[in-house]
């Protein structure tokens, strides 16, 4: 509930869901394809797939897939759409249905862009939008789900998605959420790591092949690498190395990234995020909040070691990490 303002935490239980990508492809024929449906057509003509929409929030600038030209908040209102379909399938049992809906947004997002979301919210045929901070959303799951966060504790949320990140002081006090600063950038995040290793890849397969054509001019192509590039993050993460092969202009090399190698090519991406959270971490001292109890780590792209490692050699704590991909949404239904 809202006490003046501030978040009054309510502890309930909460029942598990499953994720749904937030991407959509537009069929030759003009039909929208939403989450998994586009996912699965990717291939066929990456020109008209696009996900990370949220990089772009708020731009005057469309994206153009096929012949339809659509802006960012268009294509999220798609995925809302799709998004209550399913939940209304989930509630038609009950006899209820999907009227409202909660929307998490990032702590720094400017009234405008709020603004947009709520548009898109309404545009999906809600009735009623109403928007709640990620940071927020998340430090209420760490504390009424997870466990790992206690009363009176302040908090740094270090929020690492695919297309965003944010970081954000938290204070829990009396059973309130208070935010106490907030930054981040709004264009980095996981997918930047991915575009890193397709650079990598492409010029690994000039180096072998002595080629001056590059693979990432080939649109093809360019998607298989960032197909690639996505699931080799995620085996560096388990893994001490990872596979991938380059196929372009009738040649073919196969590339093994190490993950020593991995990390170097995207050291300065990290450096960033530790940038962005020190000038925060100012900003939040000069009003007064000189210190923090704990790093909670928010957003899949966590999940890779040399985050977690990096943290530790600059702030001197273990994160907390309770799962990282659904704790926002979660913490949302528990609000």
């Amino acid at each position: 509930t809202l006490v003046d303002g501030e978040i009054k935490l309510v502890k309930e239980p909460i029942r598990h869901g499953y994720s749904f990508p937030s991407s959509v492809y537009v069929t030759d024929k003009g039909e929208l394809l939403v989450g998994c449906a586009a996912d699965n057509n990717r291939r066929k003509d990456p020109s008209r797939y696009k996900r990370e929409f949220k990089r772009d929030w708020g731009s005057a600038e469309p994206y153009r897939l096929g012949d339809r030209q659509m802006l960012p908040e268009e294509l999220a209102a798609e995925v809302l759409r799709k998004l209550r379909a399913e939940a209304e399938k989930m509630a038609a049992h009950r006899g209820a249905t999907v009227d409202a809906a909660l929307v998490t947004v990032p702590a720094n997002y400017q009234s405008h862009k709020r603004k947009l979301v709520k548009q898109a919210g309404l545009a999906a045929g809600f009735a009623d939008v109403e928007l709640l901070e990620e940071p927020v959303a998340a430090a209420m799951y760490y504390t009424w789900s997870g466990g790992v966060v206690e009363e009176g504790e302040v908090l740094l949320v270090y929020d690492l998605g695919g297309g965003t990140f944010d970081v954000t002081m938290i204070e829990i006090k009396d059973r309130l959420i208070r935010v106490i600063c907030t930054g981040g950038d709004h264009r980095l995040g996981g997918a930047l790591w991915d575009e890193a290793v397709v650079v990598h890849l492409a010029d690994e397969f000039k180096a072998q092949t002595g080629l001056d054509s590059d693979p990432m001019d080939d649109p093809e192509v360019l998607n298989d690498l960032f197909l690639q590039a996505e699931r080799g993050k995620k085996t560096l993460t388990l893994r001490d190395k990872a596979p991938f092969r380059v196929t372009h202009a009738g040649q073919q090399v196969r590339v093994e990234l190490e993950r020593p190698r991995f990390e170097e090519l995207t050291r300065h991406l990290l450096d960033r995020t530790v940038e962005l959270t020190r000038e925060m971490l100012d900003d939040a001292k000069a009003k007064g909040s000189e210190r923090f109890d704990k790093i909670i780590l928010v957003g899949g792209a966590t999940r890779m070691p040399q985050v977690r490692a990096r943290l530790v050699e600059e702030f001197g704590q273990e994160p907390e990490v309770f799962d990282p991909d659904e704790s926002v949404a979660k913490g949302a239904a528990l609000f």
